[in-house]
């Protein structure tokens, strides 16, 4: 339990910020607890490494990060996207020329149906900010999911 006077110091210490997480008018409980939500996840978390054990997480880590260096990789080879970050893990940054088509295609992406991806605001920029995070997505999942985004995008410029 922690008790603090200052209810701005307090949502300071806990809170977590990004231009993808939604906030609401209301209390929100991310603010005044160590976590975004209040699932006991850790027993999730012990029951994976138990059964992944040490070298079972490192092959996951290290899965998750190639397939997110095919998806940067595949989507740097497609014309009008952009890798805005280095792809140190597993998530990979993207925008388009402009903001406004960054934004619809976001929408063209999440109503395909084939995969979805989130937005973001990185460095004042507008991006589709995807994470590879199954450790079930194959190389064709990743193939797909590129192909989505040209699709999208296409089907995004004759919006904007």
């Amino acid at each position: 339990i922690v008790l603090c006077k200052h209810r701005a110091d307090l949502t300071a210490a806990l809170g977590m910020s990004g231009s993808y997480i939604v906030e609401g008018k209301r209390r929100d409980g991310m603010y005044y607890t160590p976590e975004m939500s209040r699932r006991a996840r850790i027993f999730e978390l012990w029951a994976t490494l138990k059964y992944l054990g040490r070298q079972g997480v490192a092959e996951l880590v290290a899965q998750l990060h190639n397939r997110a260096l095919q998806f940067r990789d595949e989507i740097s080879a497609t014309d009008g996207f952009e890798v805005l970050n280095e792809v140190v893990f597993n998530q990979v940054l993207v925008a388009c020329p402009t903001d406004a088509l960054t934004e619809v295609t976001i929408k063209c992406i999440q109503s395909s149906a084939e995969c979805w991806s989130g937005g973001a605001v990185h460095k004042g920029r507008h991006a589709i900010r995807t994470s590879i995070m199954s450790w079930a997505t194959t190389e064709e999942d990743i193939h797909r999911a590129a192909r989505a985004y040209a699709d999208s995008l296409e089907k995004a410029k004759s919006q904007v």
